[in-house]
């Protein structure tokens, strides 16, 4: 047997162990047992679930498994106490082994075909809709009532004309996040795939909003200055030993349009870098708010699904970058927002996003790039 053909068994071997824990089996692998008959028993895998034990049998053979191995396979099943035996096949099955086969009714005959589509089919991202907790109506009534600004707190200033179902693209994410030299947490956060950015929740304002957006276009070496000196105040001549003098020119011109700098003083020149970065807990609150929603698998009549402009590689990118944070997992959901059209007595208008999976305190889900 040459080298080729060994490579191609331990893919072959491989897959087939893929297919046994994508079904969430616990098994052993290469069993050999001496039977009290005296004789070895074995099998490539022997599996455990809810019935009891089976064998897995893989062969990797030129030609198609014929009936011997079908038989051997159910004498070693019965040898090891096994209440089946499933054979796996990399070229199909003669009619004698499926004559065979049929006859047994304890023996199960699979094709590397069938496994891959098996595979192929668990690999792809399942899509599910959050279900509204609120209707299109209430949502109306809530950003009238709580969005709105009044005269003389009696009078409201504005009135709800429309609104719109739309459901968002979210992916939910579990990263792992450096909170100390040496030490990591995990935490669970919630991104928008309309824009690529985190979402946290803001207590004072009671509002989910997406984070970070200021930073998105900022130069690489820029953003990674920022991040060492975001929420404190720094010289201007620490920047400069450490940087340059054109590296602060370049920091101030990206920084101070922004917001993201204050002037403590001219003499020496101190600034304070404001820290926009969220919270682990705004982050945490956000996802909260998607735990334990009841997930439909095709959106309600009346909604408009917006797709991802940022594909869950590119998030992923984002948030390692910014946050570095190293994301260890991340599904796919879409949230239902209600964009409510807000219209005052002198016909000026504005749009108000509500969360349509959430109702207590959270108001609205806040996002410029909802449009």
């Amino acid at each position: 047997m040459g080298r080729e053909s060994v490579e191609k068994g331990r893919v072959f071997e491989d897959t087939v162990e893929l297919w046994l824990s994508t079904k969430g089996y616990a098994y052993e692998k290469r069993v050999r047992v001496r039977t009290r008959f005296g004789f070895m028993a074995e099998a490539d895998f022997l599996v455990y679930d809810k019935h009891g034990r089976f064998i897995v049998e893989a062969k990797n053979l030129e030609k198609p498994v014929d009936r011997d191995v079908v038989l051997k396979a159910w004498n070693n099943a019965v040898a090891l106490g096994a209440y089946k035996a499933v054979v796996v096949s990399a070229s199909g099955f003669t009619e004698a082994a499926v004559s065979l086969a049929r006859r047994l009714g304890v023996v199960e005959l699979v094709t590397l075909d069938e496994i891959k589509a098996e595979l192929e089919e668990a690999s792809k991202p399942r899509v599910l809709y959050i279900e509204p907790t609120l209707t299109a109506w209430s949502a109306m009534r809530w950003a009238e009532d709580l969005m709105s600004s009044r005269k003389l707190l009696i009078f409201k200033v504005e009135r709800s004309e429309s609104v719109e179902s739309i459901y968002i693209p979210l992916y939910q994410m579990k990263v792992g996040v450096s909170i100390e030299p040496g030490r990591y947490r995990d935490v669970a956060m919630v991104a928008s795939g309309l824009t690529g950015l985190p979402i946290a929740y803001d207590r004072s304002s009671r509002k989910l909003r997406e984070v970070l957006d200021v930073l998105v276009d900022l130069p690489g070496d820029v953003l990674e200055i920022y991040r060492l000196y975001a929420g404190r105040r720094v010289e201007r001549r620490e920047i400069v030993y450490n940087y340059g003098e054109s590296m602060w020119i370049k920091l101030m011109r990206h920084l101070t349009p922004r917001g993201l700098v204050r002037r403590i003083s001219e003499k020496p020149v101190v600034v304070e870098v404001i820290n926009i970065y969220p919270t682990l807990e705004q982050l945490e609150q956000a996802s909260a708010t998607l735990e334990g929603r009841r997930m439909l698998r095709e959106p309600p009549q009346g909604f408009d699904v917006r797709e991802p402009v940022y594909s869950p590689g590119s998030t992923r990118v984002f948030v390692e970058t910014v946050l570095k944070a190293e994301v260890k997992t991340l599904n796919q959901v879409y949230a239902p927002v209600y964009r409510v059209k807000l219209v005052d007595n002198k016909g000026n208008y504005r749009y108000v996003a509500i969360a349509g999976w959430v109702t207590g305190e959270i108001l609205a889900y806040e996002s410029k790039y909802l449009t």
